[in-house]
């Protein structure tokens, strides 16, 4: 039961809504508040309150008659106002909070502690790309960011991908790492790595536990030394894993020089973000 009385406080009740609420659901009869009191030993002038307080919030219906029997309202129906409600009001924050335009370039370093806001902070990161990705992640991760990759490249952008499964994104560059069992990363790391870095501009970088319930380290940052750092970084190791993944053969000198050309594009300042530094920083 406390597990349930959990799940519905995380819907926006409060404890004693909670309590009652739960008690209805399982109820077949309506019930008047006093009943309600009795069953939870509860005060009636409490419980009574908490009524008023979850039919506002579309949880329970109230007999229009004197006696005022209560019955819960379904529970798919009940989430699908909480949900109703959350859009509702995240569309109304989102149109009185939206930054100005001009508002100052935030270039400080911010951890995040909810792995939801991870994800949700990766997939606008995506959204925004304009040029190159690099993407460094784990198969729990990267399975749910597949369809913003998809998307990603169907604009246009760059998307270089290093993964530790197979992973199948159409016009990606994709090298899988390690794949072999004995020397495998995953066969050592009981967690998740998300590492991804927007236009050398955006940077992300995340350390999840393994099922992605908690966050061991995250922060995420538009600090644009740290992040065009972090592009050719990222761009290097790629490239290295790309030529050791290289079949030898006549063709190998040919190869290399082909994936080293292509390293050399993505440290020059065809990168937005690489560009920008050498703008504001170089001579």
């Amino acid at each position: 039961m406390t597990r349930d009385k959990d799940l519905l406080i995380e819907l926006g009740l409060n404890d004693l809504e909670a309590e009652v609420y739960g008690l209805l659901l399982i109820q077949e009869d309506a019930l008047t508040g006093y009943k309600i009191g009795k069953k939870l030993g509860k005060p009636t002038a409490n419980v009574y309150k908490a009524l008023d307080s979850l039919a506002k919030k579309g949880a329970v219906l109230l007999e229009d008659q004197a006696s005022r029997q209560c019955k819960a309202v379904p529970i798919t129906e009940f989430c699908d106002v909480v949900e109703a409600s959350i859009q509702r009001k995240t569309a109304s924050a989102r149109h009185v909070f939206t930054l100005p335009k001009n508002e100052a370039y935030d270039e400080r370093s911010y951890q995040l502690q909810s792995v939801e806001l991870v994800l949700q902070k990766a997939r606008q990161m995506l959204k925004n790309g304009q040029k190159v990705v690099m993407l460094d992640v784990f198969p729990q991760v990267a399975a749910l960011l597949i369809a913003e990759l998809a998307d990603v490249v169907a604009r246009g952008v760059q998307v270089y991908l290093q993964v530790y499964e197979p992973v199948v994104v159409p016009g990606a560059e994709v090298v899988a790492i390690d794949l072999n069992p004995q020397v495998n990363v995953l066969s050592y790391w009981s967690s998740q790595q998300l590492n991804l870095v927007v236009d050398g501009k955006e940077h992300l970088l995340a350390l999840l536990s393994d099922g992605l319930g908690e966050v061991y380290q995250a922060t995420w940052s538009k600090n644009l030394y740290l992040s065009s750092m972090l592009h050719m970084g990222f761009s290097n190791h790629y490239t290295v894993a790309r030529i050791r993944q290289l079949p030898e053969g006549a063709a190998y000198a040919q190869q290399v020089q082909a994936i080293l050309q292509q390293q050399s594009i993505l440290s020059s300042g065809a990168v937005p973000g690489v560009s920008e530094m050498l703008t504001r920083y170089g001579r």
